[in-house]
């Protein structure tokens, strides 16, 4: 299970994801499973748990969905307009296949998008030739 230490290299949401498929494939109490991801946080994030147990009343976290909601809302420091000013500011550089993978890390921080507005955002990204050819198609969905 990989380690988690809000670097920049570590998103808290990404650790998180990787926590519930380890947890679903090893099933056990939910106490436990706070003791094994705490086991792999470093550096802030270790401080932050540990040394919070009194101060913040980690010690009375009982449920794993309780740690992850303090995890993601301690060190998700972005908001949601930040994230979809990010969103819209991305343009494709490369190729589709890039610009869809960059796309979707961005989106998934954006959950209350529209689906129309989500397949504007998208299409407004993409680079001039390949703009106009998906507009003509008007797709209704990402």
């Amino acid at each position: 299970m990989p380690t988690f230490d809000d670097s920049s290299n570590s998103l808290e949401k990404s650790w998180v994801e990787k926590l519930d498929i380890y947890f679903q494939l090893n099933q056990m109490l939910e106490t436990e499973a706070i003791k094994v991801a705490t086991l792999h946080l470093d550096g802030e994030a270790q401080d932050w748990w540990f040394h919070g147990m009194v101060t913040l009343g980690h010690s009375t976290v009982m449920t794993y969905a309780e740690f992850t909601r303090r995890l993601m809302e301690r060190f998700d420091r972005r908001d949601l307009e930040n994230n979809f000013v990010e969103l819209t500011r991305l343009k494709q550089k490369g190729s589709p296949k890039t610009y869809i993978a960059d796309f979707l890390r961005v989106f998934v921080m954006v959950p209350d998008l529209s689906t129309a507005r989500r397949v504007y955002v998208y299409v407004e990204g993409l680079v001039k030739p390949l703009r106009g050819l998906v507009r003509s198609i008007r797709p209704a969905t990402l």
